[in-house]
């Protein structure tokens, strides 16, 4: 299975990624330049987080619009893993591959924090080493991480169980439904604002995040051969 990591003018996370994915799981990775028109090759993509374009119009708004979006729309589109974290989850949003969107904390100020959260649905691609309504923690760093979508959406998300992750015992960011992480209906699309990426190793405090990609790695690779 190869997977690509995508870096985007104001990435910060894509070396995390990179190290978590490539160091501590041993996974076939690249970076991926914004600027390339393929991802020919490749078996999933990551979306890392960070401040793309530097936040200037809206944040993930600007890279939306990237030359490498049309290749992670069609990878999408043909059902292989595409994940982003962080601002990787605000350009989901804004290329339309996820519903809603991110909008200023209620604080409005930066949080950066470890946050408990519950794992809503482990039936995804990046979710099934989880028990589901397991408690983990994982460190949130972001100023625009209020999931907001409309009632209509909102409850389809619920009624189809795209919503994966929750903020449980407290709401950093004011998220409607305490939403931490969503994925598209067919599953293989996910976008959270926890980073698990740093949540890795002992070393780090934490290793609650290392499930979601060797969850990837597993079902992935599957989904590669298959």
């Amino acid at each position: 299975m190869k997977i690509a990591v995508i870096v985007f003018p104001g990435s910060n996370c894509d070396i995390d990624l990179y190290e978590a994915l490539k160091t501590v799981c041993g996974a076939d990775v690249d970076y991926v330049d914004h600027q390339q028109t393929s991802l020919a090759g490749y078996d999933a993509v990551m979306l890392p987080g960070g401040f793309s374009y530097g936040d200037y119009l809206r944040a993930g708004a600007i890279a939306r619009f990237a030359k490498i979006m049309p290749a992670v729309k069609q990878m999408a589109d043909s059902g292989k893993p595409v994940f982003g974290t962080c601002n990787g989850f605000q350009i989901l949003t804004e290329a339309g591959l996820l519903p809603g969107a991110l909008k200023k904390n209620d604080s409005q100020s930066f949080v950066c924090k470890t946050v408990p959260l519950e794992v809503v649905n482990n039936q995804t691609i990046f979710t099934s080493q989880y028990q589901e309504h397991e408690r983990i923690s994982l460190p949130i760093a972001h100023a625009d991480g209020s999931y907001f979508a409309d009632q209509a959406t909102l409850d389809e998300l619920e009624k189809n169980h795209q919503v994966v992750f929750r903020y449980a015992e407290e709401n950093p960011n004011g998220s409607l439904n305490n939403i931490a992480g969503v994925c598209n209906r067919a599953g293989n699309v996910l976008g959270m604002m926890p980073h698990p990426e740093r949540a890795v190793e002992a070393i780090l405090g934490s290793t609650d995040g290392l499930r979601v990609f060797k969850s990837l790695l597993e079902n992935g690779t599957v989904i590669a051969e298959g």
